[in-house]
């Protein structure tokens, strides 16, 4: 819940979210303004990381989309410092006064969807903003429009693109990761850190202020790749470039069915399947070491199996099927006797009574 309250009048605006994520904490500051009708000079938030990424009494560092906003509605953020409420005292206030009277007015009642809060919020700002304040011996509406109003800045005339900025590294796939959706950038620079901005509808893709793409936002979280062809060098030249040959190499060397299991995804799609490959492989070399070659390789044989027959290739399934199959372990029974006179010498102990005891040159052997 985003609270609100101005400096003189304490005319409140409180809105609910659904998370505290940055998007909704720049959304909530534009309806706080849209709501007042104006800017205030000054803006206190509290120090949270959304709005301020490091606290400072003189020189805070904001975050880079909060300092947009603070330059597009042109007001000045001071950040409330930590550990001091009375930086803000009058939203401090507001809280308990908003609390006290929502849960009191809507004991009863149990919320079941995001707006269905905010309009019983809009009710009871409403009611505050509208009682007789027992100090100003006014209404905080009345002293805000008649001496208030004509302090605040106008409102600016276009409306603020609230845009996220993330960092990316480009995978050999050619394509970075912005929330579990994957959107593909020029091969050429592939390994490079790259600037993500995530608006409503769009997502750029830049490198040293030159935006490399441009792609519509997919919200679906569902793992969807967005690409533009001409990202992508030749499927010729994808196919013999460094990574996938190691990767080809590396599944030669685990088994046969392994190996044309890679070649066939990479036929299919070689840098579709790059990640998935890369995933298998992986996995595959860690049942090896954990059981043994032997044993692991037959159940890596059985899961391949199994995903061919249900035409199902992932790598969480493909380690549930390695999970799936009862681990053979052997069992090696080994005593060590110690030599007496040396501990450092060992050597196993005789079968029988009339064995004679190694020396100390066979026992070092």
């Amino acid at each position: 819940m985003f609270v609100a309250g101005l400096g003189f009048s304490q005319l409140l605006f409180a809105w609910a979210a659904d998370d505290m994520t940055s998007r909704n904490w720049l959304d909530s500051h534009q309806r706080m303004y849209a709501f007042y009708g104006g800017v205030p000079h000054v803006t206190v938030p509290d120090c949270l990381k959304q709005g301020v990424l490091k606290c400072h009494r003189y020189d805070p560092d904001l975050n880079p989309s909060y300092a947009a906003l603070a330059a597009h509605y042109t007001t000045a953020v001071v950040p409330a410092r930590p550990a001091h409420p009375r930086d803000k005292a009058i939203v401090e206030g507001l809280v308990k006064i908003l609390m006290r009277y929502l849960r009191f007015r809507y004991r009863r009642h149990r919320f079941t969807a995001i707006a269905e809060i905010n309009q019983a919020l809009s009710e009871c700002v409403r009611r505050i903003n509208e009682r007789r304040h027992t100090r100003f011996g006014v209404a905080r509406r009345e002293r805000f429009e008649q001496l208030e109003r004509a302090a605040l800045k106008p409102l600016p005339a276009a409306d603020f693109d609230d845009a996220e900025w993330k960092d990316a590294k480009l995978h050999p796939d050619c394509y970075v990761v912005v929330e579990a959706t994957y959107y593909s950038a020029p091969h050429i620079h592939r390994g490079k850190k790259l600037r993500i901005r995530v608006t409503l509808n769009q997502v750029e893709i830049f490198l040293n202020g030159e935006r490399l793409a441009l792609h519509p936002r997919d919200r679906s979280r569902s793992g969807r790749r967005i690409k533009i062809d001409a990202h992508f060098p030749a499927a010729s030249i994808a196919y013999y470039e460094a990574t996938p040959q190691q990767l080809l190499s590396q599944s030669r060397f685990i088994h046969a069915e392994f190996h044309q299991l890679v070649v066939d995804l990479f036929n299919a799609d070689v840098y579709g399947n790059l990640r998935r490959v890369q995933g298998l492989i992986r996995s595959a070399g860690k049942e090896i070491h954990r059981a043994g070659r032997d044993s692991a390789l037959a159940r890596i044989v059985g899961a391949i199996t199994e995903m061919r027959r249900v035409g199902k290739v992932r790598v969480p399934y493909f380690c549930d099927l390695l999970a799936r199959q009862q681990p053979v372990h052997l069992a090696v029974e080994r005593d060590i006797v110690r030599r007496p006179g040396n501990p450092l010498l060992r050597y196993a102990p005789p079968q029988t009574v009339n064995d004679p005891v190694p020396s100390t040159q066979e026992s070092l052997l």
